[in-house]
């Protein structure tokens, strides 16, 4: 397939990785041309020095023979326009990155308005669900929930006290409700690894679960002795993000403070919300951070536009007393380096934005991507077509890639976990959790042919 990829920051950088491994046509427009030469010097695809707003320049970069177009530039307005004259040259597939909320909430708006856009994919919205649902499970440090919304993907780190530490995952097999979860993969330091029944579960692994929604309240105490409810999250920074992800607080009755150093933004954040605690001041500051109570704060989320000062905040907020810290960073590099530092949680809006991405260009059916933080593994959820390889037979017969394990399969909202003796019919829906050598393999089971 041919591929069009607009803007070379973290997300297209990311996507033009992934897709010229897959093995399809990528070509690249940016306006800078530090960003253009590293992107030629790291991987095999065209690259064009521009404004994609130029026809001359979309000619120059293919786009009269282009499938799919990818405007992924930090400006709403280009990536827009760019959607619109692709669809002049006639380009089938057309995805935009857009922050705004007036575009990406009033999708009606605009289909019927010739903006000629197929999906739209706003990355503040995806970091905020993101940030929500890791407040609303106790103990995880990552969530992902798949199109259908029965099955939910967690992550935990494992605390040395909790019940499941030495435990191998054939000996989970005696708890009540394992046939409605699923460890498949587990982060143990810098390697990630598919777990087999002899796997032991060690103090400190990130584990990763696949489980059905019901079963959450279940799991969780095997991972967390104690777990309370969220009461009071302290913000560091206004934004757009930040005064959207405390209005979901206080919905929930959540008591919220913000932190913010500039008066003007203080005084935005008290005009639009109603009973969170406003703070003049900088999260650095102890005195700051004293008068909003971290002592008492369940989660510090750290979300201003300066990545140094979220990091450092987030330290000082935990030896403060806060449970637990959530940073935000736009670099991909830095999320293994913070995770090293502590922090409970690290989201990086531009991988989960690649992520829901890939979804809709795939081969085959594929209802959902997740990208991992800390590697390029990915879990996706495929719908089985009636032409699928791995149909027909079952599972324990078909060459499944190493590096892969089928977490889940869902038909008509009911998850069942496989065994070998499983046969994935037409129609269902199957979680794969897959390591970066193993994803084109487990592509390849679900597209058409023979195994």
């Amino acid at each position: 397939m041919k591929i069009l990829i607009v803007g070379a920051g973290a997300v297209g950088f990311n996507l033009a990785k992934q897709l010229s491994k897959e093995g399809h046509d990528i070509s690249v427009i940016d306006k800078d041309q530090n960003m253009v030469d590293r992107i030629t010097e790291k991987m095999d695809v065209s690259a064009v020095l521009g404004m994609a707003t130029s026809p001359s320049i979309l000619e120059e970069a293919g786009i009269k023979n282009t499938d799919v177009v990818l405007a992924v530039t930090n400006s709403d307005e280009i990536n827009i326009v760019t959607c619109i004259l692709s669809y002049k040259y006639n380009v089938k597939t057309k995805i935009a990155r857009i922050r705004n909320p007036e575009f990406s909430e009033k999708k009606p708006f605009v289909h019927q308005n010739g903006f000629h856009i197929d999906y739209i994919i706003n990355p503040e919205m995806i970091t905020i669900n993101s940030i929500m649902n890791i407040i609303g499970t106790p103990g995880a440090n990552y969530v992902a929930d798949f199109k259908g919304g029965d099955v939910l993907l967690r992550g935990f780190s494992v605390p040395a006290d909790a019940p499941i530490v030495g435990k191998k995952l054939a000996d989970l097999e005696e708890i009540e409700y394992t046939d409605s979860f699923l460890i498949v993969a587990i982060q143990r330091n810098d390697e990630m690894i598919i777990p087999t029944g002899e796997t032991e579960i060690k103090p400190n692994d990130n584990i990763y679960v696949v489980m059905a929604k019901e079963a959450l309240p279940f799991f969780l105490p095997m991972v967390n002795r104690r777990a309370d409810e969220v009461a009071k999250v302290v913000i560091y920074g206004v934004n757009r993000a930040s005064l959207n992800l405390a209005k979901k607080l206080e919905d929930r009755k959540i008591g919220v403070t913000i932190v913010e150093p500039l008066k003007e933004k203080t005084e935005e954040a008290a005009s639009v919300l109603d009973r969170t605690i406003i703070l003049k001041g900088d999260a650095l500051d102890i005195d700051i951070l004293k008068e909003s109570s971290i002592h008492m704060a369940d989660f510090f989320v750290a979300v201003s536009e300066n990545e140094q000062s979220n990091l450092l905040a987030a330290l000082l907020a935990k030896r403060l007393g806060a449970k637990k810290a959530i940073v935000l960073t736009e670099d991909p590099a830095f999320v293994p380096i913070i995770n090293s530092l502590g922090i409970d949680v690290v989201i990086n809006p531009r991988l989960i934005t690649a992520g829901s991405i890939l979804q809709h260009i795939r081969r085959g059916d594929t209802l959902s991507v997740v990208k991992f933080q800390q590697s390029e593994a990915e879990a996706m959820e495929l719908i089985a077509s009636e032409h699928s390889k791995i149909l027909g037979k079952p599972l324990k017969e078909v060459h499944f890639p190493k590096g892969a394990i089928i977490g889940a399969i869902s038909h008509n909202g009911v998850m069942k976990l496989p065994t070998g003796d499983t046969i994935i019919n037409p129609g269902e829906s199957v979680i794969v959790f897959a390591l970066p050598n193993a994803i084109e393999k487990v592509q390849t089971l679900f597209s058409n042919g023979k195994v």
